[in-house]
This record gives C-alpha cells, sequence and structure tokens, in this order.
C-alpha cells in the first residue's frame, strides 16, 4: 500500500535577554539595582516580568533543538523562555582618593519567550519545531569524519528512484540536473558546514539550497532519510545567511507499505517573489552601505574589527525587532537579536573575503544558565577564532533603551573580538550540531592587537598605556588580563591599594571604573 506522509519542520528563535550587575555609588546605597533602577526613573516593572512575552503559534508547543538547556529537555511541550543575556557581570563602581566606598550590586535582567510552532495533525501532516543553526588550522578542523557519516546509507539519488515526468521536469526547471549538481557543489567549496559532508550530503546540500534559492516546492531529492534533511537544511542554513525568506521547511515521504522510496522537499516561505525581490534591494542598499567604508587591507584583523565595530554602532538589541531571526533586522530596520546580528556579520564578512559561518549554542549568565545563543566563527590571517557582535554591543545593556550609568558602559565591548576556544567556553556552550575546531591562538585578539593584553601584572606596562589612552583621547583605559591571577593582581594593586591614582592626569580627586570579571577585563574611565 502506498502512502504519503507530510511533516514541517520550522525553525525556533534564538534570542537574548539583557544582564547588568552594577556597584554601588559612593553616598547612594540601594537595597538592589532594581531600586536604583527605580530612584533614577528607568525601571518599568513590566520589562521585568518572565511571563510578559508569550510564544506564538498554537496551544502546545514542541522544541526540538540541540540548544534547549537540559532541565528544558523533558519539558518540551511546554512553552520556555528563549533569551541570551550579557556575558559577564559587570560591575561599575566608582573609587574616592583616600575614601573607602562600599559595595552593594544586585541584578536586573529581562527574559523573553520565542516563538515556536506547536505539534499538529491533520490527516498526514505532523508539526514541529526545529532550530536552524547556526577556524585555529584548517587542517584540524577538516581532517575528523564527515557529520553526516552516520546517516550516510539514507541517502539515494533521486535519478536512481521512480520518479515520473512531473517530477523529473520539476527538478530539471530549477538546474537539478547531474551537470547542475555538479557545477552547484564546485561553488560551495569552502563553506564550513557543507566541507564537514560526505558527497552524497554534499548533493542533498545543493538541492536543499537550489530549492529555497528558487522557492520551489514539493521536489524531489537524493535521501529516503528525515535525519539527513534535518541536518542537511540545518547545514545550508548555517552557510547562507542570505536567505533571509527561510523559517523552516516541510517534505513529504512517498512509501510503499512501510518503507519511504522517495521525498520530496519544500522551504517554508515567508513571503512570496515579489516580497523576497522587494527586501533584497533593501538588504543591498544596507549592505553597500557598509562595505563602502571597508577598509583595504591584507590583514584580516582591520576587517573583521571594521564589521564588528560598524554593526555595533549601526544596530540596536531589540528583543521585539520584526524579523529578528534574520538579516532583513539589521539591513532594514536597524534592531535585531543575536542571530540578526550574527547572520548579518557573516554575510559581510563573507562579502569581503573572511570565511565566516554561524555557530550556535548557549551561554550562562548571572541569572540563567543553558540560554540558547548565537554568534560567529571567523577565519582570521588563516587562523580561527570566535566572533560575537551581540556580546560586544553595550545596548543590549540597557533597560528600556536605557541604563543606569551609560557613560560607563562603553559602545563597544571588545572582549568578543578574535577569541579562542578558551576565553569564549568561559561563559558560551557550543552546540555540536556543527563540529567546531579548536581556536588556540590569540595572536589576532583586539586586546594582543591594540597592547593592551596583560601576561603579568606589570605597573609599568600599565603607566605606559594610561599614556597611550591621554595622549590619543580615549574616553578610558582598558585593561585585559590573560589569567586569573593576573587579574585579581592587577584589581588588588590598582583599586583595593589604590594605586590608579598614580596614573591619572588631570583631576585625580576620583576614578570610575568597570569590571568584567568573566572576561578579565578591567575598564578606568577618564
Amino acid at each position: 500500500m502506498k502512502g504519503v506522509m507530510k511533516t514541517v519542520k520550522r525553525a525556533l528563535g534564538v534570542m537574548l535577554a539583557t544582564a547588568l550587575t552594577a556597584g554601588a555609588l559612593v553616598g547612594c546605597q540601594y537595597e538592589s539595582f532594581d531600586d536604583y533602577l527605580k530612584a533614577l526613573g528607568i525601571k518599568d516593572p513590566t520589562v521585568y516580568n518572565d511571563d510578559i512575552f508569550e510564544p506564538t503559534g498554537a496551544d502546545d508547543v514542541y522544541v526540538t533543538s540541540q540548544d534547549v538547556p537540559a532541565d528544558k529537555e523533558q519539558d518540551s511541550a511546554a512553552s520556555f523562555a528563549d533569551a541570551e543575556a550579557q556575558a559577564t557581570e559587570n560591575a561599575t563602581e566608582e573609587i574616592i582618593s583616600d575614601v573607602a566606598s562600599g559595595e552593594s550590586g544586585a541584578d536586573a535582567a529581562t527574559i523573553s519567550s520565542t516563538d515556536a510552532t506547536a505539534p499538529g495533525s491533520t490527516d498526514a501532516a505532523t508539526t514541529t519545531a526545529s532550530v536552524a543553526p547556526g577556524h585555529e588550522g584548517k587542517e584540524q578542523a577538516t581532517n575528523a569524519a564527515p557529520a553526516d557519516a552516520t546517516i550516510a546509507p539514507g541517502y539515494k539519488k533521486a535519478n536512481e528512484t521512480d520518479l515520473d515526468d512531473k517530477m523529473k521536469a520539476a527538478r530539471v526547471a530549477i538546474g537539478l540536473t547531474d551537470e547542475g549538481i555538479a557545477n552547484l557543489k564546485n561553488k560551495q567549496k569552502g563553506l564550513y558546514a557543507y566541507d564537514r559532508l560526505t558527497d552524497s550530503g554534499q548533493t542533498l546540500y545543493v538541492e536543499i539550497l537550489t530549492i529555497l534559492n528558487t522557492l520551489s516546492k514539493d521536489i524531489i531529492v537524493s535521501t529516503t532519510s528525515d535525519e539527513a534533511i534535518e541536518l542537511v537544511f540545518d547545514y545550508v542554513m548555517a552557510d547562507h545567511p542570505e536567505i533571509f525568506y527561510v523559517d523552516g521547511y516541510q517534505y513529504t515521504n512517498y512509501s510503499v507499505g512501510d518503507t519511504i522510496t522517495k521525498i520530496s522537499f519544500t522551504g517554508n516561505y515567508l513571503y512570496d517573489a515579489n516580497e523576497v525581490a522587494r527586501r533584497q534591494t533593501q538588504i543591498n542598499d544596507g549592505v553597500a552601505r557598509c562595505l563602502a567604508g571597508a577598509p583595504s587591507s591584507e590583514d584580516d584583523y582591520y576587517v573583521i574589527k571594521y564589521i564588528y565595530e560598524y554593526l555595533i554602532a549601526n544596530i540596536d538589541y531589540d528583543v521585539n525587532a520584526p524579523d529578528n531571526q534574520n538579516i532583513c533586522s539589521v539591513f532594514i530596520n536597524g534592531r535585531s537579536v543575536c542571530n540578526g546580528y550574527s547572520k548579518a556579520a557573516q554575510l559581510l564578512l563573507n562579502k569581503l573575503g573572511i570565511p565566516s559561518t554561524l555557530v550556535t549554542g548557549t551561554v550562562n549568565t548571572k541569572n540563567a544558565k543553558g540560554v540558547r545563543h548565537a554568534w560567529n566563527l571567523v577565519l582570521c590571517n588563516n587562523t580561527y577564532y570566535y566572533l560575537d557582535v551581540t556580546w560586544g554591543d553595550a545596548s543590549y545593556q540597557t533597560v528600556s533603551g536605557e541604563s543606569a550609568d551609560a557613560s560607563k558602559l562603553p559602545d563597544v565591548n571588545y572582549d568578543y573580538l578574535n577569541v579562542s576556544t578558551q576565553e569564549i567556553t568561559r561563559n558560551h556552550s557550543i552546540s555540536d550540531l556543527i563540529r567546531m575546531p579548536a581556536c588556540n591562538s590569540m595572536n589576532d585578539n583586539y586586546y594582543v592587537r591594540e597592547d593592551e593584553y596583560f601576561n603579568m601584572a606589570e605597573l609599568a606596562l600599565v603607566a605606559e598605556l594610561f599614556d597611550r589612552r591621554y595622549k590619543d583621547g580615549s574616553k578610558n583605559v582598558t585593561i585585559k588580563c590573560a589569567t586569573d591571577g593576573v587579574y585579581n593582581e592587577l584589581f588588588a594593586q590598582l583599586i583595593t591599594d589604590r594605586k590608579v591614582f598614580d596614573y591619572l592626569q588631570g583631576d585625580t580627586s576620583q576614578v570610575s571604573y568597570t569590571t568584567f570579571e568573566d572576561t578579565r577585563t578591567i575598564i578606568f574611565w577618564l
């Protein structure tokens, strides 16, 4: 008996919560940070209500994701908060010469639930929700077994199946001939996720890519495995941030008895062809504005730094931004969350010749653990690093668009510009959706390149850094410490023992500082 079963997969969003920890100001004691915000007239109680962001969709929400916190997996049929948060416990304090200052810190955070579709059964269709995903030595990253090796038996070339004339014609119409597939596979070489598939997996990859690029429907693909469909779709989306008009997919199983003989694939398209074209024009304009100012340098570091700073300067973090899971939110609206930031960075870097891919995983914050997040892997000067533009943007530290003390938040936090695996995993956990390389180099880390990286607690080097920052008119002096030991020693000498006053120029009666303990960073405000 022949049967047909349709399955729909919809991408699950990834968003960011804000978390800020601040020390008390001298002469201003508050029971909590919330009380401090209320005193300033900033705190909006509703912003902090974790229940105000309800997932959209049907009554039941079913989440299938490698990025669901472990304690949530057994409750994945229920709605849950999907958010990110600030990487570090951020403390802002003020030092007064010869006056001891007390400390009273507290936390504030906003957590928003993401939308997900519900499982439902209508005839032969089943609906679930899923996450659409997301280079140290390239050799290390490519030598391991292909990611799809265990599901390789599920691949089956479409031309080996019993396709009828209509099915064959549909494939030919969008270029899925033997020659067309070979050409498409050549064009994908070098893309991070694509290169981690078997040859058969790469065939399915270009078939799905072509279907999405042409907004096609019900095209037979080269597999009889729904597991292969799920994995390869995620890999396509990880490599192609330009596909802003797809948030999932559906497929139809054709079977004889209990045996699946073929599968047809359809993207879940957010817009029709005319709307896609209209939005693409707007996106192209936004991309062109950014690329027009890009540096002409053979040193990849300066290109990556430019994109990092450009996006932070031109995007506001907003959990309510429309289209915040794709690049429309960035290039059209200028407001987004981590998925938008990361996909925009990936698109721009790729256009500038810097290989980049999307990384998904979870983050730990002071207020939550295992919160879904997205960032990037970049290849800088032939070495892989991690890049998290979202956590580099001070706007996500604010409350309702404001900060308790905006002058004590750097416009750009460079703690996440070209960082190692060791650094990123202090507060990020990388999902196993796509195998990532061990990023062990610090050569092109921002603080190393800018001579703000301290391998030892050498006060003579601190004095030189202060002098440089006064000369270049900087608003602050940032000290990045290589180890906890260096951080603790410099904190003790500069702050506890007040030696920072030896390096101040002009008014030396007081100085404010901000510390990021997770990333071992100290900022003094000039």
